[in-house]
């Protein structure tokens, strides 16, 4: 059984704490700040150009593509 004090996985000291540095640093790039007023801290513009039909299908598969076309259901009210 090992001791608790000894490091888990073989990592040292050092290890740990640049691990846990790293870790500071992603949490510290999406948490919320304050921004001045009148900037928008949410992108709003366009993320990606149109999609064919032809490149919907392939990444749904042919039969998904097909039932959600000829679905008759009305979508969600919270959609």
């Amino acid at each position: 059984m090992a001791n608790e004090s000894e490091p888990m996985f073989g990592l040292t000291r050092e290890e740990r704490e640049q691990i846990g540095r790293q870790t500071n640093a992603g949490f510290a790039r999406v948490e919320r700040t304050e921004a001045a007023e009148g900037t928008a801290g949410i992108p709003t513009g366009s993320i990606g150009g149109e999609l064919t039909e032809d490149e919907i299908r392939r990444r749904v598969g042919s039969g998904n593509f097909e039932s959600a076309k000829n679905d008759l259901q009305s979508g969600s009210i919270n959609s």
